[in-house]
């Protein structure tokens, strides 16, 4: 019996000292941050093609799971003429984000996390080459507006300073535009229509805490 109790008060300190250690490593990862992420957008629209996205952004914790971010993207495609829709062109998105950051594991290696919160969407669009008589202009415009982004992602850690992560975002964003025909004879005409900017993200990037 006078054996055991030194070898059961050592496992308890090595225990002990294990969730001190372990806890020390998470809150390494409870700072500031900068990232920057490239990954590519996943239109709904049928008649948008889109390339590649990049961008970078800003993060700060406070409590023991949450983390507010902060974050400029930006990504453009083709479009397709289609009845109702964009002409041929191309439209460049760039959407300014705010989210909240919830972390589901208080773990030094990786961490899942959920995130979502809102976003301010800039579009502009560049129509291409199109078929009219000299007397006639068109024109398409798309406005900016609010939208909701929210997704999963995932940290896992190179180093106390660097870690990975790996996002699936998901931007809500039904933007109206409009077409205008200027026509020197008869006037100016104006059609309404909305362009659908919902997409899923695939998105990699680095985060630097700091």
């Amino acid at each position: 019996m006078l054996g055991i109790m030194p070898r059961f008060r050592r496992m308890v300190w090595i225990a002990f000292l294990a969730v001190l250690c372990s806890a020390a490593a998470f809150a390494q990862f409870r700072r500031p941050a900068i990232q920057v992420h490239g990954g590519h957008p996943f239109p709904e629209e049928k008649n948008l093609r889109a390339g590649f996205e990049s961008g970078f952004g800003f993060s700060y914790p406070f409590g023991k799971r949450f983390t507010l971010s902060f974050e400029f993207s930006h990504w453009q495609a083709t479009s397709k003429e289609a009845a109702g829709k964009l002409h041929d062109g191309t439209i460049m998105v760039s959407p300014i984000i705010v989210c909240l950051q919830y972390e589901f594991l208080q773990n030094r290696f990786f961490s899942p996390y959920a995130f979502g919160g809102g976003a301010i969407v800039f579009a502009r669009f560049k129509m291409g080459s199109y078929v009219s008589i000299p007397e006639v202009k068109i024109e398409q415009n798309v406005e900016d507006g609010p939208g909701l982004y929210f997704g999963l992602g995932l940290r896992v850690a190179f180093s106390p300073a660097l870690s990975f992560i790996f996002e699936v975002p998901y931007l809500r964003r039904k933007a109206p535009a409009k077409t205008i025909i200027r026509d020197m004879n008869r006037g100016t005409f104006t059609e309404e229509f909305s362009v659908n900017l919902q997409s899923v993200f695939l998105k990699f990037g680095l985060k630097l805490f700091f």
